[in-house]
C-alpha cells in the first residue's frame, strides 16, 4: 500500500472517528440492539383451501424462518461473496469499504450503499422506523453506531441467519427460504449453484432484477455473481461454467384462490382468536372452502346478475351497475357441508372491489316464502299430519289475509300441496293454528338467532335474518335433525408445523329425525313438482334435491335455499337499499336457475352421494285421499288417492266422504282440521 494510500485511509478514519464522537448525541435515539434477542421477523400467515392450495397470504411478507443450519453452506457463502466478503473479520463495519466510498462521494458527501456491511444492511432492515432509507450522513453513522452494538452482543452466526431470515428477494419474499421456494420450489438447503447466485443476485435491486419480469436482466446479474462465487471459491471454474449455461427454470408463481369475502372471515376469525397481529405470526391456516365451488359459484353469480339487468329474466326495474354500490344490484351465494357446517363456498356480492360488504354473514334480509320451511315445521311437531287440509279460499272479517296468487281456491289443500305451490294463506292459517312462538321456536333450534317479531307476517318471512344462518337453517332437513354451526377454520399450524388449534365440528339435534325426514320429503316435493322445479335443471336426476323458493313483497329479495345430500347452499339477489327487481322478479326464476347451475357444475364428474337419510322408526306411509284427507278406502276415487308419510299415531281416520252413518259423520269432522 503506498504512502499516500495510507494517509488517506487515515485521514478518513479520523474524520468517521471524529464523526461517531460529534454525533453521539445520535447514538441516543438509535434503537436498544438488545431487543433483537427477542425479535421475531413477521411472516405472513397462509390461508389455504380445504385441499392444502394456497388462498391468500394474510401480509405482504412472504417469510419463512429456518435456522443457519437449514440453510445450504454454498447458499450462505454465496451471499459472503457478493454483500460482504470481509464478514469475518471486521466488527459490523468494513473500514476499507467506507474509506472507498467516502473517497467516491467527498464531493456530494451522499453516502452510497456500497459500503454496507451485512451487519449495517441487517440494522438497516429489522430498525426501519430507527434507520430510515435517507442517504445522509446521519442515517449512515447511526447505521454504523448499531451496527458495532449489534457485533457486540451476537455471534457472526447469529447475525447471518438473521440478515438470510430477513433479506428482500423480491415477489414479496423475505428471507431466503421463502425465496428458494418461491422462485423454485425447494428448500434453502437444496439449491445447486445457478439457484444460489440467483438469490444472492437479488439483494442489490430486487425490482431490477425480478426473474419473473426481467428475466434476461437476471440471467446476467446471476452470472456475475457466479463469477464471483467462483473467484471466492465458493464453486470451482467447473462448477461456474455448468452454471453459467443453466436455464433459470422458475417455478410458476404461486397463484392466491381468491374467495376475497371468505378470507376477510377467516381473518376475523383469527384476529378474536389469536390477537391483531395473527396476520404476520406466519400461522398455517387451513380452512373449509372448496376452491371449485367457491369459483363456479362466483361465475354463475355474477352471471346471473348481469343477465337480470339485461332484461334477459323479465323486465328489470333497477339501472345498470356504473359503480355506485348502492344503486347495483347485488347477489350471495353460500353452501356448506350439511354434516359439519364447514363453509364451501361463500359469495358475498358481485365485486369485491366495488363492496367489500360480505351479504352472506353480515347483511340481514327478509327471507320471503323460504321461512315457511319452519311454519310447516312447527305443524308437524305439533302432530298435523301431511294429509291435513287447510282452507285457503276465505277468511274472517279483521283475519290477515296475504295475496295468494299461487293456490287453487276450488278446495282445500293437504299440507304437502300448500308447499308445493307456496301459498300465503295456507302459511298464516298452518302459523295462527300452532301460535308463533312454536315457529319461531322451529327456526331457533335449526339455527336462527336473530330476533323474529311475534307478527302474522312472520309466518311469511318477513323477519331480516342472517342469510348464512337461513342457509345453514335448512341443514337439519337433508341431515335427519342435526343442526350445524357455520365453520370457516379447519386447523391452524405454527411456523414450526405444530397444532395451534383445531375449530371442533359443533352440531346439536334440532329435530325429532321423524319431523325432520317429513320435512325433507316435502322440500323434495316442492323442487320436483312446485315453485322450485328450475333449481333441478341440469342436475343428474339420480341425485336428490330439496329446496324452498322465496319472494318478498315488491320483489325486493328473491331467494332459493335447498340440498342435495352432500351441500346445503343459498342463492340471492337484491339490492342492498331494498327496491324492487321487476314485476316478473321471483325467487324461482332468478335465485334457482343460479344455484341449480352451480351445483350442477360442481357435481360434474363426481359420484353421486347416498341419498338422503332414510325413513327411521316411527315413520310409516299409508294411503290418503287429498280431497278429504283421510285414509283411503275402497270407496275413493284412484285419482285422487296418494302415498303418504305418517309419524306412528298422526295418521287420520278414514275417508270421511266415502263412508256412511255416524261412523263417517264423526270421521269428517275429525278429518278436516282448517276448513
Amino acid at each position: 500500500m503506498s504512502r499516500r494510500l495510507r494517509i488517506a485511509l487515515l485521514a478518513v478514519s479520523a474524520v468517521f472517528a471524529a464523526a461517531l464522537i460529534a454525533l453521539g448525541l445520535i447514538a441516543l435515539g438509535c434503537p436498544p440492539v438488545e431487543s433483537l434477542k427477542e425479535y421475531r421477523p413477521p411472516q405472513a400467515s397462509r390461508v389455504l383451501d380445504k385441499d392444502g392450495k394456497l388462498l391468500a397470504r394474510l401480509a405482504p411478507e412472504e417469510r419463512i424462518v429456518v435456522p443457519l443450519t437449514a440453510m445450504s453452506p454454498m447458499l450462505v457463502r454465496s451471499f459472503l461473496a457478493v454483500e460482504d466478503q470481509r464478514f469475518y473479520s471486521h466488527h459490523g463495519i468494513d473500514w476499507r469499504r467506507v474509506a472507498g466510498a467516502f473517497l467516491r462521494d467527498l464531493r456530494t458527501l451522499s453516502p452510497k450503499e456500497g459500503s454496507s456491511t451485512i451487519t449495517m444492511q441487517l440494522a438497516r432492515n429489522v430498525f426501519p422506523d430507527s434507520l430510515t432509507r435517507a442517504r445522509t450522513l446521519r442515517r449512515k453513522i447511526a447505521e454504523m453506531f448499531v451496527a458495532r452494538r449489534i457485533e457486540q452482543h451476537f455471534t457472526k452466526e447469529q447475525i447471518l441467519e438473521m440478515y438470510l431470515n430477513q433479506i428482500y428477494l423480491g415477489n414479496g419474499y423475505y428471507g431466503v427460504e421463502a425465496a428458494a421456494r418461491g422462485y423454485f420450489g425447494k428448500t434453502a438447503l437444496d439449491l445447486n449453484p445457478a439457484q444460489a447466485a440467483l438469490l444472492a443476485a437479488l439483494p442489490k435491486a430486487p425490482s431490477n432484477y425480478d426473474p419473473r419480469r426481467f428475466p434476461d436482466l437476471a440471467l446476467k446479474r446471476r452470472n456475475l455473481v457466479l463469477g464471483q462465487m467462483a473467484k471466492s471459491k465458493v464453486i470451482s471454474a467447473k462448477e461456474e461454467a455448468a452454471a453459467r449455461k443453466t436455464k433459470l427454470r422458475l417455478k410458476p408463481a404461486e397463484e392466491e384462490g381468491g374467495a376475497p369475502w371468505f378470507v376477510a372471515e377467516v381473518r376475523r376469525e383469527l384476529h378474536e382468536r389469536f390477537g391483531p397481529d395473527a396476520e404476520t405470526q406466519g400461522l398455517t391456516v387451513k380452512t373449509t372452502l372448496d376452491a371449485q365451488l367457491q369459483h363456479i359459484a362466483e361465475r354463475e353469480l355474477v352471471k346471473q346478475i348481469q343477465a337480470t339487468e339485461k332484461g334477459k329474466l323479465g323486465r328489470f326495474s333497477g339501472k345498470p351497475c356504473e359503480g355506485e354500490p348502492d344503486e347495483c344490484l347485488e347477489g350471495l351465494f353460500v353452501a356448506l357441508d350439511p354434516q359439519t357446517g364447514d363453509v364451501r363456498a361463500l359469495v358475498g356480492g358481485r365485486d369485491y372491489e366495488l363492496s367489500e360488504f360480505d351479504r352472506a354473514d353480515q347483511a340481514r334480509r327478509q327471507p320471503g316464502s323460504t321461512f315457511k320451511a319452519f311454519v310447516w315445521t312447527a305443524a308437524l311437531q305439533s302432530g298435523l299430519p301431511i294429509s291435513a287440509l287447510i282452507d285457503t279460499s276465505k277468511s274472517a272479517p279483521g283475519e290477515y289475509a296475504p295475496a295468494d296468487g299461487q293456490a287453487p281456491s276450488d278446495r282445500p289443500l293437504t299440507l304437502r300441496e300448500a308447499l308445493r305451490v307456496s301459498s300465503n294463506r295456507a302459511a298464516v292459517a298452518l302459523g295462527e293454528h300452532v301460535g308463533v312462538q312454536k315457529v319461531i321456536d322451529a327456526a331457533r333450534s335449526c339455527g336462527i338467532y336473530d330476533d323474529i317479531p311475534a307478527y302474522p307476517s312472520t309466518f311469511l318471512g318477513a323477519a331480516a335474518v342472517a342469510p348464512i344462518a337461513l342457509v345453514a337453517a335448512f341443514a337439519p332437513f337433508a341431515n335427519g335433525g342435526t343442526r350445524i354451526m357455520p365453520r370457516f377454520i379447519d386447523e391452524v399450524r405454527t411456523t414450526t408445523g405444530d397444532v395451534l388449534w383445531t375449530e371442533p365440528v359443533a352440531t346439536a339435534q334440532a329435530l325429532d329425525p321423524g319431523v325432520a325426514f317429513l320435512m325433507s320429503s316435502l322440500l323434495q316435493d316442492v323442487v320436483e313438482r312446485g315453485t322450485g322445479t328450475p333449481a333441478r335443471a341440469g342436475i343428474p336426476s339420480n341425485l336428490p334435491v330439496l329446496g324452498k323458493t322465496g319472494t318478498t313483497n315488491g320483489a325486493q329479495d328473491v331467494w332459493f335455499v335447498g340440498a342435495t345430500p352432500n351441500l346445503v347452499a343459498g342463492a340471492w339477489l337484491g339490492f342492498d337499499k331494498p327496491q324492487s327487481l321487476g314485476p316478473a322478479a321471483t325467487g324461482g326464476r332468478i335465485a334457482a336457475p343460479v344455484w341449480a347451475r352451480t351445483i350442477a357444475a360442481w357435481q360434474r364428474g363426481k359420484p353421486i352421494p347416498a341419498g338422503f337419510p332414510p325413513a327411521p322408526k316411527g315413520v310409516e306411509q299409508r294411503q290418503v285421499d287429498t280431497r278429504s284427507g283421510g285414509l283411503a278406502t275402497a270407496g275413493c276415487p284412484p285419482n285422487q288417492v296418494v302415498t303418504e308419510w305418517y309419524l306412528q299415531g298422526t295418521e287420520p281416520a278414514e275417508c270421511a266422504e266415502h263412508a256412511g252413518g255416524l261412523s263417517g259423520f264423526l270421521q269428517r269432522t275429525f278429518s278436516n282440521w282448517f276448513h
